[in-house]
């Protein structure tokens, strides 16, 4: 991919286009025929990037009022034009024009989610928006320079890996899941990326080159690189990178296991601007960091969730250690979930680290494990039997839980068709560690 090019003759070259380009009137007939003001859309990008866009356009009242497909016009500028009543217009330009591997609501609004689609990998997504008002007997020429949204995990390899190892794996996290029209990223819903790496000709060296594509780090992300051994549980050691990774960038990690002071991993990460030079991060991370290590004198140090026992402050119900996923229970019980409101509550709990989802309510195993358990905070209060709402097979239901006098509790469930008062909400949430 050739360098884009910052310089100011890369944007003059769009507008000069503006007028040495054919523009195409759009095939969509406005709403009201009674338009006479003309918004032409030119699209543009730095050189080597396709400059055919989506252009989604929204009212003052931001509702959708239609789309139009730029044609290439030249080597780094697209254009359209359509006839619209005068008003406040809001325009958001989404290339490729192949969106097929994106979730694209029918009737978005400017921030509206795009997500990726099920069954799909990540293709590049770049946007760019614009606002302007047409006066009636306008002929508006808005100009959108399309920005890259994504970045690029390129390689990830682990060096001078033990002999006894039988599986190497690594996963970031946490990073967006979508972004918005207007470009904004949404909050919600981060998501860990996880990649199994391979041996490869050279002894001890384990490598992937994944080559995929994602929505940027919401913050500064976390890489956890785990080792497998036969008949031992996985060996995990983390660090926290020192920046953001960042859309329009392509990066390759590079971690080293040493022996010397008996574990200690070492690494780099290399990062690229799509396409310029590579700038080196480096980082190191050592025995403090590895999960079944209690000493050491590091203030980072990890350890890995266990069931039964409190993770962060919250009360560990399962966890998957091959994945490195965890479910964790809310911190104390809703008393006054209600079917217009439940939704709203579990939105507002505050999340722990590494939440990968939403809180939400827990199936009907995740409901017994914790009832069950002695250790369990907050279960049983004056009475002997508590009321809970679980799901059973998909369906909402009251998980019945009595403690007998010699300390044994017992279940029985109930369906349900809605939240009833004496029934207590106790969510659950998975998080990625």
């Amino acid at each position: 991919m050739k360098h884009f090019i910052h310089s100011a003759a890369a944007i003059m070259s769009s507008f000069v286009c503006l007028v040495s380009c054919t523009e195409r009137e759009s095939d969509l007939l406005s709403a009201n025929q009674s338009s006479n003001s003309q918004l032409s859309v030119v699209t543009h990008t730095r050189e080597g990037e396709t400059p055919i866009a989506s252009v989604y356009l929204f009212n003052g009242n931001d509702a959708f009022v239609r789309t139009l497909q730029t044609d290439a016009s030249g080597y780094t500028s697209a254009s359209a034009s359509v006839k619209l009543p005068e008003g406040t217009y809001t325009l958001c330009a989404l290339s490729p024009s192949d969106l097929s591997h994106f979730q694209i609501p029918e009737t978005p609004t400017p921030t509206s989610a795009i997500t990726l689609a099920e069954g799909q990998t990540m293709s590049d997504l770049l946007i760019g928006t614009a606002t302007t008002t047409l006066s009636d007997g306008d002929n508006e020429v808005v100009d959108l320079e399309l920005r890259r949204k994504v970045l690029e995990l390129s390689s990830i390899t682990i060096s001078q890996v033990p002999a006894d190892v039988t599986g190497v794996a690594v996963s970031i996290a946490p990073f967006y899941s979508a972004v918005q029209f207007n470009g904004e990223y949404v909050e919600a819903d981060p998501v860990a990326v996880t990649f199994t790496l391979a041996t490869t000709a050279t002894d001890g060296v384990w490598q992937v080159t994944p080559q995929q594509l994602v929505f940027p780090s919401k913050g500064v992300p976390t890489i956890t690189v785990t080792f497998t051994r036969d008949n031992e549980d996985p060996s995990n050691y983390t660090y926290e990178t020192e920046s953001a990774f960042t859309a329009n960038n392509k990066y390759n990690i590079v971690g080293t296991y040493t022996e010397p002071l008996g574990v200690t991993l070492s690494g780099g990460i290399t990062s690229q601007e799509w396409p310029a030079d590579p700038v080196a991060i480096d980082f190191e991370f050592d025995e403090s960091n590895a999960a079944n290590n209690s000493g050491g004198n590091s203030s980072s140090t990890f350890e890995a969730p266990v069931v039964g026992q409190l993770y962060n402050g919250y009360y560990v119900v399962s966890v998957d250690a091959i994945n490195n996923n965890a479910v964790l229970l809310n911190k104390s019980k809703i008393t006054d979930a209600k079917d217009n409101t439940y939704e709203d509550i579990l939105s507002n709990i505050t999340k722990p680290q590494g939440a990968t989802g939403n809180w939400r309510i827990p199936t009907v195993t995740e409901c017994q494990t914790f009832l069950s358990a002695p250790s369990t905070p907050g279960i049983f209060g004056d009475s002997d039997k508590e009321y809970y709402y679980c799901y059973n097979e998909g369906a909402l239901n009251r998980c019945q839980a009595e403690k007998s006098s010699d300390g044994n509790i017992t279940f029985s469930l109930m369906p349900l068709s809605g939240f009833v008062s004496f029934v207590f909400l106790r969510p659950v949430i998975d998080i990625s560690y």
